[in-house]
């Protein structure tokens, strides 16, 4: 007779078919996350489909307004104003999952257009009081990932392992930029405008100068998959697979900072004294920076927390359960929260979890290819 203990989890159920182990526990953690703390938490605004990406628009000023720019797995972007749930622009024509977001500001400073980067290996620039796309930008021959506004100009990064350049007006690709050996997960600007940074699932981050277009640094430290990067004064953060945060130099390019999780960290954000993390456990964290402690953890979301933005007193979190959820930051209420229980003692991650060698630049790393099958989910 088979020992139960060391033989195969079988299940007579039949929404378990098909289901691997970890997705039968997952769903058994979220039941008993929704007995503990219910549906509400965190006041949720739900979204047809995951979200993978948002932005505020700039006119929203934290109370009156919010409004935000939403990227959804549906193969739309929407405008959603998150004080009702109301939708109030949707941009529809994307082929695939839209995966990034930014808005393009006219020369008064209005809000003229919106671009979305797609699965579909497209950038949409669409004409936000029409709802329709007015250009596609192609180039691309694989997934693009980010998006990022410089003046006149945009950049894209893709899992074609490449980063292009684009003409706002033209349409023109002006410059592609292909030092990085796998996907290109995140874009992100200095808070001079002088730089580009990159970050990579080949584990690098890339400097890149905005006006010559040269690579002036690489920077080594993560062991996998780079999935956010942010610069706030003067600091570039970085999360990654590799289930740590880090805060890099930017004199010394060496991170002086690292942040241990228990799972992969996938957004982040950063405010006068705390940093705010979203990690594949479906957990927000809130990280004192000055001891590099976490502090609370933030329970509400049944997905993975796919971004991460401050507004006013509240940061919003947007998840691949199809909300956008908000937190007060407000000191009395972050003490409010409770208090953190988890053990985290694992400095790096298992071996299974690390890149594999460079084989051939369309080979999908494992990460990317968890990330496939979470998207292509029932939505």
């Amino acid at each position: 007779m088979l020992n139960s203990e060391y033989g195969p989890n079988v299940s007579n159920d039949a929404e378990n078919f098909f289901q691997s182990d970890r997705d039968i526990e997952l769903a058994r953690q979220r039941d008993e996350k929704k007995s503990a703390i219910g549906s509400t938490a965190g006041n949720p605004v739900q979204l047809p489909s995951k979200i993978l990406d948002f932005c505020f628009s700039s006119q929203s000023d934290g109370v009156s307004r919010i409004e935000a720019f939403v990227a959804e797995s549906g193969h739309v972007a929407r405008k959603v104003d998150l004080k009702t749930g109301k939708v109030l622009k949707t941009f529809r024509g994307h082929s695939g999952p839209v995966t990034s977001i930014a808005v393009v500001y006219d020369s008064t400073g209005v809000e003229a257009f919106v671009l979305t980067g797609s699965w579909d290996k497209t950038v949409r620039k669409w004409d936000i009081e029409t709802e329709t796309c007015v250009h596609i930008y192609k180039g691309h021959s694989d997934f693009v990932k980010s998006i990022v506004v410089a003046g006149a100009h945009f950049y894209s990064g893709s899992s074609d392992s490449t980063i292009r350049k684009w003409d706002l007006a033209t349409g023109q690709n002006v410059l592609t930029l292909k030092e990085h050996s796998r996907s290109v997960e995140s874009l992100t600007i200095d808070d001079d405008g002088e730089y580009l940074f990159s970050g990579s699932s080949d584990n690098t981050i890339k400097k890149w100068s905005l006006i010559s277009g040269k690579l002036e640094a690489t920077l080594t430290g993560h062991l996998t998959s780079i999935y956010r990067l942010i610069v706030r004064d003067g600091s570039l953060w970085s999360v990654s697979a590799d289930k740590t945060a880090r805060r890099w130099d930017l004199e010394t390019m060496q991170a002086d900072s690292t942040f241990l999780h228990s799972d992969f960290v996938k957004s982040i954000d950063i405010g006068d004294r705390y940093i705010f993390t979203g990690s594949r456990d479906e957990n927000i964290r809130v990280w004192d920076i000055g001891t590099e402690k976490c502090v609370k953890i933030i329970q509400g979301h049944y997905g993975e927390i796919s971004a991460i933005r401050l507004l006013g007193t509240k940061i919003w979190t947007a998840s691949l359960d199809g909300t956008i959820r908000s937190w007060s930051i407000l000191e009395e209420d972050i003490r409010a929260l409770p208090d953190v229980t988890e053990s985290i003692i694992e400095p790096v991650v298992d071996e299974s979890e690390l890149e594999p060698p460079v084989a051939a630049p369309k080979m999908m790393t494992e990460d990317e290819e968890r990330e496939l099958e979470e998207l292509m989910g029932d939505d």
